[in-house]
C-alpha cells in the first residue's frame, strides 16, 4: 500500500509543482546511494506538505519509506484533521508510523528499528526538529533520529529544505539531498546528533 500510494500522488504533486511554486533539488542523485539498502533519512521540517515534494525525484519510486508521525500537533488545523479521521487515513496509506509523547525514547524507537533490522531496500524517515518550523532558524534536533542511527547501524541520509520567496515571483523550496553519513557503533547519540544537526545546518546556509 506505500509503494502504490507514492505513485498515485505524483500527479498531484506534480499539479501544485506547475501551478503554483517550484522545487529545486540539490545533488538530485542523492538517493542512489542508499538504494536497496536499509537507511535512515532525516530532514528539517518547514511544510506539511514537503515529504510529498519527493515525490517530484525520479529516485523516490525506487525506496520503500516509512515516515514517522505524531499524534499530537500544534496547529489547529492539523488537530481537526487528526480528529476527524483524515490524518490517521492518510498515515495509514502512506506507511506513517507514530510516535506517543510521553511513553519514552526507547519505546518509541521499536518500531522503526524493527523496520530497519527487516534489512534491503526499507528506509525510516524522521524530521528530528520534532515539528514543522517555519522561521528559517533549525531547532535543536530530539535525540530520536541520532539513537536509532547508533541502535541499527545503517548510513544515514540528511536532507535540507529551504523557501525562498522572491518579489513577483512564486515560491520556490530548494530540496538538498546530502551526502550519506556513517556512525561506528561506538559513538553516541549525542554526537551523532550534533554532527547531523550541524551537517543541515551547513547544507541550509550553502543553499
Amino acid at each position: 500500500m506505500n509503494r502504490i500510494s507514492q505513485y498515485l500522488v505524483y500527479p498531484i504533486v506534480r499539479f501544485f509543482n506547475i501551478f503554483f511554486l517550484t522545487v529545486e533539488f540539490k545533488n538530485p542523485e542523492g538517493f542512489v546511494p542508499i538504494i536497496g539498502k536499509p537507511a535512515l533519512i532525516v530532514a528539517n521540517h518547514i511544510t506539511f506538505y514537503d515529504s510529498f515534494l519527493l515525490r517530484l525525484n525520479r529516485h523516490w519510486t525506487s525506496l520503500n519509506v516509512h515516515f514517522m508521525g505524531v499524534t499530537r500537533f500544534n496547529a489547529l488545523h492539523m488537530r481537526i484533521l487528526w480528529f476527524t479521521g483524515i490524518i490517521p487515513v492518510i498515515f495509514y496509506f502512506f506507511g506513517v508510523f507514530t510516535v506517543i509523547p510521553g511513553r519514552g525514547l526507547q519505546k518509541n524507537l521499536e518500531t522503526p528499528h524493527k523496520i530497519l533490522k527487516r534489512g534491503g531496500n526499507i528506509h525510516v524517515f524522521i524530521f528530528p526538529e520534532g515539528s514543522m518550523n517555519t522561521t528559517g532558524v533549525l531547532r535543536p534536533f530530539k535525540l530520536g533520529a541520532a539513537t536509532l542511527a547508533t541502535l541499527a547501524q545503517v548510513p544515514v541520509l540528511p536532507i535540507s529544505y529551504k523557501e525562498i520567496r522572491e518579489k513577483g515571483k512564486r515560491k520556490k523550496i530548494i530540496i538538498t539531498l546530502g551526502e550519506v553519513m556513517d556512525f561506528p557503533p561506538e559513538m553516541t547519540p549525542e554526537v551523532v546528533n550534533k554532527q547531523l544537526e550541524e551537517r543541515i545546518s551547513e547544507m541550509l546556509k550553502t543553499e
